[in-house]
């Protein structure tokens, strides 16, 4: 495997190495990292490698940059599994506030002179919401013919009229949102992770996770994250992030309706379908307790979104800011 690739990319590779689960080798100046079956096009690897090189040209730190071939391409196929060479100079973590890291990025993003094509989400949200509801109705309609069924099943079926409620409450605040004209310039389009957690914003940048969006799906995905973790007790730690975040980027009120929108989108409960159910094993014990225990929460998660403005100190009469009544 290694000569080939030192042929198909003119690179020179030292040794093996594995970290974090990835697999790659190291070279004269950083390391060169596999990526298996990357989810990508090629337009969109094209657009992702270029926002990387932005990133990396403005001086933002342990940007990973995928390479081209010696044919000028940035995917290859080795024993029938495709992959692309990834170059990162370091694995070293950044030490720095993730809500003033997340606003520098955000910055960078909102200066890049293009408008990219394949890999932009920007003003998208309704349509690619309303296309992932009628997937999975869809699904919902096998299933429910499906015998027997397995427990996973029973459960996703008994589920589905549940995320069918809380995705079209998402869609409907969404489009009113949409119709908010309290916005400024930091709304408009920038670069975001496709699905953000924490630690990313310590670790490597890769290019397979980048997108073009409204800044907001960042920033409701990292409380999402926060709140399925804590609870109530997140919002100490989601308060800093925000007051580091707006030191330099102050959210409209546009932005906090669709961070509010963003969060009543159950994509927590949608990720965990899909990890299992959704590429067919409908038998998967773990996928479904962890489908259970999510489901669970969701009493303590939907407090949360009735707190969630009075929490953060925001006034929501004052502002004209509506909130769903779960009574």
């Amino acid at each position: 495997m290694k000569d080939i690739i030192q042929e198909r990319y003119n690179i020179e590779l030292g040794e093996e190495i594995y970290h974090s689960g990835l697999h790659g080798f190291k070279g004269r100046d950083g390391y060169y990292i596999l990526i298996p079956e990357p989810p990508t096009t090629d337009e969109e690897a094209y657009e992702q490698r270029s926002l990387c090189e932005y990133l990396a040209n403005q001086g933002f730190q342990n940007v990973a940059i995928p390479l081209f071939t010696t044919e000028g391409r940035l995917q290859t196929s080795l024993d029938n599994q495709t992959f692309s060479l990834i170059y990162t100079p370091s694995f070293d973590t950044v030490q720095e506030k993730q809500g003033t890291k997340l606003a520098r990025f955000h910055q960078l993003g909102n200066d890049y002179p293009y408008q990219p094509q394949y890999v932009s989400r920007y003003g998208q949200w309704k349509t690619l919401w309303e296309d992932k509801m009628d997937a999975w109705t869809s699904l919902y309609e096998q299933e429910w013919e499906e015998r027997p069924a397995t427990s996973y099943q029973r459960l996703f079926i008994e589920t589905f009229p549940y995320l069918e409620g809380m995705t079209e409450n998402a869609i409907q605040y969404l489009q009113e949102s949409e119709q908010d004209w309290r916005y400024d310039q930091t709304d408009q389009g920038t670069f975001t992770f496709q699905r953000l957690h924490p630690s990313m914003l310590s670790e490597n940048i890769w290019p397979h996770t980048l997108l073009y969006d409204h800044p907001t799906r960042d920033i409701a995905e990292w409380m999402r994250y926060k709140f399925l973790e804590k609870g109530f007790e997140a919002f100490g730690e989601i308060q800093t992030f925000l007051d580091d975040y707006e030191s330099s980027r102050t959210l409209s009120v546009f932005s906090w309706r669709m961070i509010y929108a963003r969060l009543l989108l159950p994509v927590h409960l949608f990720d965990s379908l899909e990890g299992a159910l959704g590429k067919g094993d409908k038998r998967n014990r773990m996928a479904e307790q962890s489908l259970r225990d999510l489901l669970h929460y969701q009493e303590t998660y939907e407090q949360i979104l009735y707190r969630f403005f009075a929490e953060l100190s925001l006034d929501v009469q004052r502002v004209n800011i509506p909130v769903l009544d779960w009574d």
